[in-house]
């Protein structure tokens, strides 16, 4: 089984002030025994050889992807090219998929409370996605994952466990587990046939407080730079 990673943010993000950069990530998973991430920034693929490079250096495989926005709402395209970019609504992510199968399209933490989760639109547009995240920021009195755990299941969608990454030092909170041979294509195949296992545990109402504010600083803070 292979430790996967398939929602993380680095420097260059276009929505968050995140202070690290993708080398400092994929070490920071190499020590963590990561076998393959993925980065998934807002609206900007960040990959390069340079990056894939890094990777290989410290035993990791990275994957480009892209957190894109539709209607405000965030979606995971995983094994990305940089057209991806482009797409900005469900007629351009479904034309994206059909001229690019070998991509995984996952609903981030689609049913909790922010403008930026699909909520309804997931279930109206459900053929388009190949997987639904389970996100690590939940606790054991509350869980907005339980809709979309319900909506996998209903479905027979894969859940995903992800640390939707933000903070470094929180990138082990979720994760998946796959079965497949360490290459990109192998990775996607695997998951797509649920081929997995994932790892959370809830975390403490504090911790999510103190993870949901840094973020929240993060996106004025790189709004703050954007306008200066």
């Amino acid at each position: 089984m292979l430790k996967v990673q398939l929602h993380t943010h680095v420097q260059g993000d276009a929505l968050d002030h995140i202070p690290y950069s993708p080398k400092r990530l994929i070490k920071r998973a190499a020590k963590l025994g990561y076998n393959a991430l993925a980065i998934t920034c807002h609206k900007k693929v960040i990959f390069n050889k340079n990056i894939q490079k890094i990777g290989k250096k410290y035993g990791v495989i990275v994957i480009p992807g892209i957190e894109t926005d539709i209607n405000h709402a965030h979606v995971l395209i995983v094994n990305a090219e940089k057209s991806a970019e482009q797409v900005d609504s469900f007629d351009k992510l479904k034309k994206y998929k059909k001229a690019h199968p070998e991509c995984l399209i996952i609903a981030p933490h689609p049913f909790f409370p922010s403008k930026h989760t699909l909520k309804k639109a997931l279930i109206e547009n459900i053929q388009i996605f190949d997987a639904i995240e389970h996100s690590f920021c939940y606790t054991k009195t509350k869980n907005y994952n339980k809709p979309a755990i319900a909506l996998a299941k209903r479905w027979k969608k894969p859940l995903i466990a992800t640390s939707d990454c933000h903070i470094l030092k929180h990138l082990d909170l979720g994760y998946t587990l796959v079965n497949s041979k360490p290459n990109i294509p192998s990775i996607i195949k695997a998951i797509k046939q649920n081929k997995i296992k994932i790892i959370h545990q809830p975390i403490s109402y504090f911790k999510a407080g103190r993870i949901i504010t840094r973020m929240i600083f993060q996106t004025f803070f790189k709004k703050f730079i954007k306008g200066k």
